[in-house]
């Protein structure tokens, strides 16, 4: 079993049924089983808003979807629609775009989304690394955490391409998780990456999330990283599917791409 974690409909096709079809096909090429679309956090994206995406995969058994929600616009609409899809069971997650937006992770104006999602026990994810990534670094997202322990947390990106950096200082912060979506995107960054990997995950075997950034980033480079790691069978189980059951509360057993 394999659910891919974090994926973007992909852009290079001409409406949304389109953009579906081509990211199912890239599932069922790669072998993977399950997987879980992040919608952006504007209204308008040719990677699909909250509402784009969620009635594109309504009732879909491959695909989940996580909305993305942004403070800058609309916020208490968005906040409601959000509920609303919460109480449909039509999103899984919610994700703030630090980093490609300028607010830090800790705003007190992010309140009402750490509440709605502890309200109906669903994970908040953040954008990490890559440029301005001081919004949603570690030591302010560990700040975070500990402020907010009723709160699940995913880090996406492990702070790329500072991976060791991410992990040492949110080691202890057992309410967040890492995805490794992007890490596989630069081979340049893989060896250092990999070793962090590697170091990491048998500590923390319960916190790390398969995902891809599928859309941004190639979903086939993230599956040969994923089966270089020098890690236990066990260990590859939760990376690959166990782990995101757990944290977004997937029952995967009768879903397949194929």
């Amino acid at each position: 079993m394999i659910i891919d974690a974090h994926l973007h409909l992909p852009v290079d096709y001409p409406d949304f049924p389109a953009k579906r079809e081509a990211l199912l096909a890239e599932l069922r090429k790669n072998g993977v089983d399950m997987g879980i679309v992040i919608a952006d956090s504007v209204s308008e994206s040719t990677i699909g808003s909250t509402a784009d995406c969620a009635a594109l995969f309504r009732g879909d058994s491959v695909i989940r979807v996580i909305a993305g929600i942004s403070p800058f616009f609309s916020y208490p609409e968005q906040l409601r629609f959000c509920r609303t899809l919460l109480e449909r069971g039509e999103i899984i997650g919610i994700k703030l775009f630090t980093g490609h937006e300028h607010f830090f992770c800790t705003d007190p104006v992010l309140m009402p989304v750490w509440e709605l999602a502890a309200e109906y026990s669903v994970p908040v994810l953040f954008h990490t690394g890559w440029d301005d990534p001081q919004y949603a670094a570690p030591p302010v997202m560990k700040a975070l955490a500990r402020s907010r322990p009723q709160n699940t947390f995913v880090y996406c990106h492990c702070f790329y391409p500072a991976a060791a950096q991410c992990f040492a200082a949110l080691g202890d912060c057992e309410n967040v998780y890492f995805d490794i979506s992007s890490t596989a995107d630069d081979p340049a960054y893989i060896p250092q990456i990999k070793a962090a990997l590697e170091a990491a995950i048998p500590a923390m075997p319960h916190r790390f999330l398969f995902g891809s950034d599928f859309g941004s980033c190639g979903q086939k480079a993230h599956l040969d990283l994923a089966a270089s790691l020098d890690i236990t069978a066990a260990q590859r189980e939760n990376l690959m599917y166990r782990n995101a059951c757990a944290v977004y509360h997937l029952q995967p057993e009768t879903a397949s791409a194929g």
